[in-house]
């Protein structure tokens, strides 16, 4: 199975199928950056896609507002420091977009 097509299949298992049941996470400082979402799968493990793949994938593009939450990418981080301290222990780059690239590795 191709990695996108897994990613997708995570994600959209976590929120039963539905973007809506998702929280959408704003990135700070990036104007062309359309955000991500936010999954929890049965483990509680975030599971993060970003907007821009998910309208690449589906052909649906998401309002944000619709999106049962809303947080930051601050709110995001600070939200789960403890685990991105094990899954992400480098400093360098977007933490979100590394979770992102690295959702479908984990299953």
């Amino acid at each position: 199975m191709a990695s996108s097509t897994k990613q997708l299949y995570l994600f959209l298992t976590a929120c039963s199928g539905n973007w809506r049941n998702t929280i959408h996470i704003s990135c700070q400082g990036e104007t062309d950056d359309f955000g991500y979402l936010l999954a929890v799968d049965r483990d509680g493990q975030p599971i993060i896609l970003a907007v821009q793949q998910f309208y690449q994938l589906t052909g649906v593009w998401i309002d944000p507002a619709e999106c049962c939450g809303q947080l930051t990418e601050a709110g995001f981080e600070a939200l789960y420091a403890q685990y991105l301290l094990w899954r992400c222990p480098t400093t360098e780059g977007n933490s979100l977009r590394n979770l992102c690239e690295g959702t479908a590795d984990r299953q």
